[in-house]
């Protein structure tokens, strides 16, 4: 488009000397832009936004060397404004109006310097409050746009929220907006506004730790405990026990009428993340504390005590009592089948439907869970909120309340009940309720409606994975009709509307246009009704991916509602129409090539995000061996998943990697064809990869892969994965010497022992609250509340920040793999042939030629040993007060060194013989027969019975093999494996462990007696 001529208006703009004409000639430029797409890209394209910008700057200068002597926050108000306050006010209205124009203003946006000059106006200390609005607006409006800009565009939100979080200055002026307790309109709408900012764009891990240092968590907080004292929910004692826990000063007043609690909801949410550190310090914000002091509270009883439980607190008794509050166990027995340990006989390989991750927050749950710390009457009174509110309000009170539960913040057990009986059946609900029929279009939709809809199924998945009994209430609540629909829905065509064609004296050249980048406009971006169907995609398929993790009777009802070909297209990146598959069966091929799909499409193109969410929930229906036998065969998703093996992102390759895992299963149909087009090459590379997430699905799903294959495709495995490198990974002893020692382990009931101490981080906790508008600190060392806060978080920040902490746990789940790995190289598949025993014998032999048989039970016998950690060098450690800690082996990693030796000793005799002869090795064998995982006695079981076996070819009659049989049952006596295999015979709780200990002294009292 060719460059219009000058106006007069920026003729009038760029002349203006003073206030009155610069705002007049402001006045008549909004007039002729505000409400009119065209004459706003005429405008730009004439170079308005520079002098817009050098007068907002201008002003502000004049107005700040005012005020200088008299910069404080503005606690009044709105009032009259000066001269310079109107030119900004006008300025900053008008920069809002361009930012609505979408991601083709944000490049002059970017050029004309607006958003530093927006950013300075934002400080309640030197603007009044409806310049502070106005800014916030224009910021808003910016970060909307930012939401849809196309990736080349200077302006995304990543980049807007490191512009504004990464300043002391601007986190200064959001913590002094959150602090004011003013019922001024002005004041909360500038509460309500940087809330919801931060709620846009706060996702960066940095981001939201630099908004907690800086006191905007705590202001956050302080605002919610005001809504706790307005409703008249501040806990019976509280304000007692704030006294007395030197809390007082963080007690809050309450909250002004009318304000709206979905905002400081929605940015607590987004600063809380994943975090269980920045969760359990918001917990024990001080103005929380104040407020929800955990007090045992006992109602003056108008019925019986049957609904009460220990420890409850006063906000309890505001909820409904769950049905089985009185017979819930005190701890969940809750474990997903993701991890159901298959029941392995002598010469069963190793199956698991699939790598399961356990994040380091739900580590630190399960660690906690045993000890019986009364709960924060804060959880209980968020699910009131959540019963209580309603749409976004609603659903940002349920994912908070689901932060602080995954972060193991709550009852495991009797919470687990209450959440299934009070916030899925809510999240659910509000699903069906936002997903009406009625048609939608570009230009009218509801905002509020499509969030709940993007945001609510994220909330859902994240709460019921890895719990049974919350799948099953949102199972039982319709989840699984309710999902596929909005799957459905999120697949609807959306017109792409062409900008309406105005006539214009100006030709178009479409030509590029020359001329400051001021004056230059960016790329349309996406389309927002699209861009919103396919971030439901995502979230909607990461809750039909939880809910397909629990029961074989969940994945059949996904099944039923014919979703697979709405999956199908997600794992494409341009998709298309979903057809069943009598309708792809009609299609006559043509000979042609088929034209690639491009992103203007009426189904948009979907994001790594997309196809990730997507491999998951294959991932998870294949689980299933009749769905993988029949619906994703019919639907052929082998090769499709195959192709993101190689993707350049690391993410798509490690759920692509996970979903493989199930695909190359011996019964899978499509295990030849993937194994054909090379799966195991890419896997052997994958595991050399230096992610440990990649790593350890590849080690997983080459697991599976090595059931029941060729020997000579097992030694091309090995060979292809390099022994040392799986040794390397297996045998990781000396990544951690410097904190380590092996010694051989205690008889303990316990096997792990996770409570590690760890440095305390050199940053001070700052306990901040908001009181009469500003913000003040709080002394810990008056507080033992927020002494024994600092405590906890110590270590919790360690765990989370700290490299190696977090490593550890990756690091035993790829020893455990890698330890399967070699347990069905050695053993056999499930429908091993009659030459599969030769074939055992020899690659075993194959293994120890490689590994070295002396190295390959050297690094058995260290996976059995405890490791002792030595204290590190402590601020706070108290002389003589020190004590060694013993990190005992997971049962994970115990289960496959026993069945590495059941397979050898299923061999022939001169490899049982080799097993007894490694005496250490049997002796920390023998005292893991008390350990109190089924699994690990059972395996110890299985090892008697096939060390004592008779094999008649081998050792019938009289000669030398009778005699080593008995020796060899005489040695597992003398080393205690008689007397200790009589007493599971007659005192293990298990019948399957009894049963099979009988057989063992049956075995071993026949061979000692030869």
């Amino acid at each position: 488009m060719a460059r219009p001529q000058t106006s007069p208006i920026l003729t009038q703009l760029r002349n203006a000397k003073t206030c009155p004409e610069q705002s007049a000639a402001l006045r008549a430029l909004k007039n002729e832009i505000v409400g009119h797409h065209q004459k706003k890209e005429t405008w730009v394209s004439q170079g308005v936004l520079e002098p817009v910008v050098r007068t907002l700057t201008s002003a502000r200068s004049t107005k700040a060397n005012a005020t200088t002597k008299d910069a404080r926050p503005q606690s009044m108000g709105q009032r009259h404004l000066s001269d310079e306050d109107n030119v900004r006010l006008q300025a900053l209205q008008i920069i809002t109006s361009f930012a609505k124009g979408g991601p083709p203003f944000l490049p002059s946006v970017h050029a004309s310097q607006a958003l530093p000059a927006i950013l300075a106006c934002t400080s309640p200390k030197a603007n009044a409050p409806q310049i502070v609005v106005a800014a916030l607006k224009a910021i808003t409006g910016i970060a909307n746009a930012a939401a849809l800009a196309s990736p080349s565009s200077p302006l995304d939100i990543l980049a807007l929220a490191g512009t504004i979080f990464t300043s002391p200055l601007h986190l200064e002026s959001l913590c002094l907006i959150l602090a004011t307790t003013s019922s001024s309109h002005l004041l909360q709408t500038q509460v309500e506004l940087a809330a919801g900012l931060i709620s846009r764009i706060c996702r960066d891990e940095r981001h939201q730790q630099a908004l907690l240092h800086s006191g905007v968590l705590d202001m956050l907080a302080s605002r919610l405990a005001s809504f706790a004292v307005s409703q008249g929910h501040v806990v019976p004692g509280a304000e007692a026990q704030a006294y007395s826990d030197g809390l007082y000063e963080a007690f809050p007043k309450e909250a002004p009428h009318g304000t709206q609690i979905g905002p400081i909801l929605g940015a607590v949410v987004a600063i809380l993340g994943d975090s269980k550190y920045r969760a359990i310090r918001l917990i024990n914000s001080p103005a929380i504390l104040a407020v929800f002091p955990s007090i045992a509270f006992e109602a003056n009883s108008l019925g019986g005590s049957s609904s009460k439980t220990p420890n409850q607190t006063a906000m309890d008794h505001l909820l409904p009592p769950p049905f089985s509050v009185t017979r819930s166990p005190p701890h969940s027995h809750h474990h997903s089948s993701a991890n159901t340990p298959d029941h392995p006989e002598s010469r069963t390989p190793s199956q698991t439907p699939g790598p399961r991750f356990v994040s380091p927050a739900a580590l630190e749950s399960s660690l906690d869970s045993s000890s019986e710390e009364m709960e924060s009457p804060f959880i209980p009174w968020l699910i009131v909120q959540a019963r209580t509110l309603s749409g976004y309000g609603r659903l940002m009170a349920a994912t908070m309340v689901t932060s602080l539960f995954k972060a193991g913040l709550g009852r495991k057990g009797w919470r687990e009940t209450s959440l299934g009986m009070l916030i899925v059946p809510l999240l659910i609900d509000l699903i069906a309720k936002n997903d009406k029929d009625d048609a939608e279009s570009q230009t009218s939709f509801d905002e509020t409606q499509h969030l709940i809809l993007e945001r609510t199924p994220a909330t859902l998945a994240r709460l019921i994975t890895d719990s049974e009994q919350l799948q099953k209430a949102a199972y039982d609540c319709g989840a699984v009709k309710t999902l596929t629909k909005l799957l459905r829905r999120a697949y609807r065509s959306v017109s792409i509307l062409e900008a309406a064609k105005y006539w214009s004296p100006q030709p178009d050249t479409e030509m590029e246009e020359e001329g400051p980048s001021t004056s230059q406009l960016g790329q349309a971006g996406q389309d927002p009704l699209l861009s919103h169907r396919v971030r439901l995609r995502e979230s909607t398929l990461k809750a039909i991916g939880a809910v397909a993790s629990g029961k074989e009777d969940y994945r059949k009802a996904l099944v039923d509602e014919d979703f697979i070909p709405y999956v199908m297209e997600s794992l494409n990146e341009y998709p298309k129409r979903p057809r069943q598959i009598k309708d792809r069966l009609k299609d006559k091929p043509s000979g042609e090539p088929e034209a690639q799909p491009s992103v203007s499409s009426a189904y948009g193109a979907n994001p790594l995000s997309v196809i990730v969410a997507a491999c998951h929930v294959i991932r998870m229906l294949s689980r299933s061996i009749s769905i993988l036998r029949t619906t994703l065969v019919d639907h052929s998703v082998a090769m499709p998943v195959f192709k993101f093996l190689k993707h350049p992102d690391i993410d798509v390759q490690i759920a692509a990697t996970a979903a493989i895992c199930n695909l190359v299963l011996e019964a899978s149909p499509v295990r030849e064809l993937l194994a054909e087009n090379g799966v195991m090459k890419i896997l052997c590379e994958h595991a050399h990869s230096e992610n440990p997430a990649l790593r350890l699905n590849a080690l997983w799903a080459l697991k599976h892969f090595v059931i029941a294959v060729s020997p000579d495709l097992k030694r091309s495995c090995l060979e292809r994965l390099e022994p040392e490198w799986l040794v390397q990974l297996i045998y990781d002893d000396g990544q951690d010497a410097a904190s380590y020692n092996t010694q051989p382990i205690q008889p303990s009931g316990d096997d792990v022992d996770e409570d590690m101490d760890s440095t305390p981080p050199d940053e001070q906790v700052r306990w901040t609250f908001a009181a009469n508008g500003s913000m003040q600190k709080l002394d810990a060392s008056r507080s033992t509340k927020l002494r024994q806060a600092e405590d906890k978080l110590a270590g919790i920040r360690e765990y989370e920040l700290n490299s190696f902490r977090r490593s550890r746990s990756d690091e035993v789940a790829v020893q455990e793999q890698g330890l399967e790995l070699i347990r069905n190289l050695v053993g056999l598949g499930v429908g091993a042939s009659a030459e599969s025993p030769y074939d055992t014998t020899e690659m075993i032999d194959y293994l120890f030629s490689t590994i070295g048989q002396d190295r390959l039970f050297d690094i058995l016998s260290s996976k059995l040993k405890a490791k002792v950690l030595h204290p590190f060098a402590r601020r706070t450690a108290t002389p003589g007060q020190e004590t060694t800690r013993l990190i005992h082996p997971h049962a994970k990693i115990i289960i496959p060194v026993i069945y590495i030796l059941v397979h050898i000793a299923a061999s022939t005799n001169h490899h049982r013989q080799l097993v007894v002869r490694q005496t250490d090795l049997l002796k920390l064998l023998c005292q893991q027969i008390s350990n109190r995982d089924k699994e690990v006695r059972v395996a110890v079981c299985h090892l008697i019975i096939n060390l004592t076996g008779h094999d008649e070819e081998g050792e019938g009659g009289a000669g030398a093999g009778g005699e080593a049989w008995s020796m060899r049952a005489a040695e597992l006596k003398k080393l205690g494996f008689y007397n200790r295999m009589e007493f599971l015979k007659h005192n293990d709780r298990d019948l399957d462990v009894r049963e099979r200990a009988r057989t063992a002294v049956y075995q071993l009292e026949r061979a000692i007696a030869y």
